[in-house]
């Protein structure tokens, strides 16, 4: 359970406070240097520690850690970043075993969800959702490790990955309270009971499916991408999936053209690694923005250009196939949003979200 008050009471779109535009570009440039210092400092040493000790592909796993921890310090504080950090931890080595099982990895993938869909009552949902998107990467696609193919029935493997993931997602917690000492805390938008708990039900039932399929049918880097899409499309409440379907998919449309041409151009492992880190830099600048699709424009290279950093020419493909899977992901979504609002208006149970959105 997370230490925090009760969920309270939604706040009327027409009350809230609208959040600040940095401009046309979104760009604040105080903001991108200050970022980019936390990034360097936070990111940087446990990053090149990891790449020297254990290769390239458990880097690019890795950025999984560094992504949860600076989401949800800046989204959510400290205690809820050394929580989800901790949550990492304790999910690397369940996640390694349960993946060779589609049903306990479905089943393992649904237990996370609940938690994050659980959490959205306090607002906490976009920075925890990078836990679930973490561990369904381990599932589906766990890394080699020195050079040394997955082997998630080895203890020494298990517990390698295990203490990477660790290193990766506490150290920047070590460096960052001092340096974000004088940032504003962070401006949580609760959500209501009834549509938290339809928003748990949904992103569980499609992640958990979802998962179960693609080990039982097609695991492999690729079809992460599926997963990927239903955890950051599905959103709580309908209008706000479908304004975030819609901003997803053409965010994630424009980076995957934007990593192919990179690929093409600069075909070099190391430089392609470290145009990543910088798209993760973008990343975090966006993050919480209102400007979703710049948010999602930057984050698929950041995913793409990491996890294709050891074998450049699978780039292009990995791009290719993480728009096809947006496409499905958002469809999907969408489906089963549709079904919870005809089942609300069939026993006339409207979620407070809509009663909300229809005030004038």
């Amino acid at each position: 359970m997370l230490p925090m008050a009760e969920p309270g009471p939604v706040t009327p779109a027409s009350t809230r406070t609208p959040p600040a535009r940095a401009g046309k570009s979104g760009i604040q440039p105080k903001r991108l240097a200050r970022m980019a210092g936390l990034l360097l400092v936070a990111a940087a040493p446990p990053m090149i520690a990891i790449t020297w000790l254990f290769g390239v592909t458990a880097a690019e796993t890795a950025v999984f850690g560094v992504l949860i921890a600076l989401m949800n310090m800046i989204m959510g504080g400290l205690r809820i970043a050394l929580a989800a950090a901790f949550a990492l931890i304790l999910a690397t080595p369940i996640s390694l075993v349960c993946g060779l099982s589609p049903l306990a990895g479905a089943a393992f993938m649904a237990v996370a969800c609940i938690v994050v869909g659980a959490s959205a009552g306090w607002g906490l949902q976009r920075g925890l959702t990078m836990v679930p998107l973490a561990i369904a990467y381990l599932l589906i696609s766990p890394p080699a490790i020195n050079g040394q193919a997955a082997d998630p029935t080895s203890t020494s493997y298990v517990l390698t990955l295990t203490a990477i993931m660790a290193l990766a997602g506490l150290f920047p917690l070590i460096v960052l309270p001092r340096l974000m000492k004088k940032l504003p805390p962070p401006r949580l938008k609760r959500n209501s009971r009834a549509d938290s708990v339809e928003y748990a039900i949904i992103i569980s039932t499609l992640t958990a499916v979802a998962t179960g399929v693609v080990l039982a049918i097609h695991p492999g880097r690729d079809a992460f991408w599926l997963i990927l899409t239903l955890l950051v499309v599905v959103q709580v409440g309908p209008q706000a999936t479908i304004r975030k379907t819609m901003s997803r998919s053409g965010g994630t449309v424009l980076g995957a053209v934007i990593s192919i041409i990179i690929v093409i151009l600069i075909p070099n492992s190391t430089v392609l690694f470290c145009l990543g880190i910088v798209a993760m830099l973008l990343t975090v600048n966006f993050a919480g923005g209102s400007r979703y699709w710049l948010y999602m424009t930057c984050l698929t290279p950041t995913i793409v250009l990491t996890s294709s950093a050891s074998n450049p020419s699978t780039a292009e493909l990995t791009a290719e196939s993480r728009v096809l899977y947006t496409l499905i992901g958002a469809a999907l979504a969408l489906m089963a949003f549709a079904i919870a609002v005809a089942l609300q208006r069939i026993f006339n149970q409207p979620s407070e979200h809509a009663a909300l959105s229809d005030r004038p």
